[in-house]
């Protein structure tokens, strides 16, 4: 269930059970150079070709598109578009340095960024939020600084409690160089600031942070995601050139639907699976790779919807089920 004033997203119509979950592009693949993203109606040409149902890209990212407009402008032009390829705006990812945090008029700038997303059609605003760099690459060292961790609850709380005031559902994004990276650190952080969590979980499995209370409860608090293929104890961003044969050896694919599961249990409050693919290590065509796995993402959106309504799919092997037939 939704954590706060987070609210079930997707076709209003429905009774909240209901709603399906859609699978989106984020916009980490589309940061390629390629024919495919040389223009905005050519991504979106890609993206409606391919099967997904919209998009969660950074406004940032998207600026490159709408040389000389205005944020403003920009944002309506791209809800504009979307729209009328039959396609969702569905948020954004925020991001936000410990510097920028510390700064005066803050929080008014993460609202100016968040009512920007809302005005391309975003239901919620995901934030990334650095860690400070005294705590970069020390191994989760900063869960035993009390001081730094009720500091950056402070933050998500008042990130939080203005995205709710604007309406939106709002989440912390799991991820590596993130107050979250720490499994330990994230929960005490839930603990000050409740909050959901987008749970871009290739960045534990990648670690092999795979179990353990610490694990569990993040996973119990992820209401929405950000997916991607990542080898345990290696890649962060993981190839299958052919995701069929992949999925019934247990590879990459299975891996990460089956360490997944449990996030997915009841519905995600954003209804949305997100993939974004590389471009890192072995993956040097994100754009392919994640069209590829739309049946993997589609098969996590059937997992989700059937959890939403009580009905616990019985999914414990790659042989229970067959995402590309």
């Amino acid at each position: 269930m939704p954590l706060g004033h987070n609210r079930v997203l997707g076709e209003q119509s429905r009774p909240a059970e209901a709603r399906p979950h859609r699978v989106v592009l984020a916009n980490w693949p589309a940061t390629i150079e390629d024919p495919r993203t040389e223009t905005f109606e050519s991504v979106l040409n890609h993206v409606a070709s391919h099967g997904y149902e919209g998009i969660e890209f950074s406004l940032d990212a998207i600026g490159k598109y709408f040389p000389g407009d205005s944020k403003a402008v920009m944002a309506r032009k791209v809800g504009r578009a979307v729209s009328e390829m039959g396609l969702e705006f569905v948020g954004s990812t925020l991001h936000r340095t410990d510097a920028q945090a510390r700064a005066r008029r803050w929080l008014g700038r993460f609202v100016d960024d968040a009512k920007l997303v809302q005005d391309a059609g975003g239901a919620f605003a995901s934030v990334q939020f650095f860690l400070d760099e005294d705590y970069l690459n020390t191994g989760g060292a900063y869960r035993d600084d009390d001081e730094y961790l009720e500091w950056c609850a402070d933050c998500v709380t008042q990130m939080r409690d203005a995205a709710w005031g604007l309406g939106m559902n709002f989440y912390l994004e799991v991820h590596i160089d993130r107050i979250t990276e720490d499994p330990a650190a994230c929960c005490r952080i839930l603990d000050l600031a409740t909050c959901e969590l987008n749970g871009d979980m290739s960045h534990y499995l990648a670690r092999g942070f795979l179990r353990g209370k610490h694990v569990e409860r993040v996973l119990a608090h992820v209401g929405h995601t950000h997916v991607r293929l990542a080898r345990k104890l290696g890649d962060l961003s993981a190839a299958a050139e052919d995701p069929a044969a992949d999925w019934a050896e247990g590879g990459v694919t299975w891996q990460l639907f089956d360490f997944m599961k449990p996030a997915l249990d009841g519905g995600l409050s954003s209804r949305t699976i997100a993939g974004e693919s590389g471009p890192l290590h072995l993956v040097t065509d994100p754009l392919t790779q994640d069209a590829l796995l739309v049946p993997l993402w589609r098969a996590m959106a059937r997992y989700a919807d059937a959890a939403a309504q009580g009905i616990a799919l019985p999914i414990s092997s790659p042989d229970d089920l067959k995402p590309w037939g």
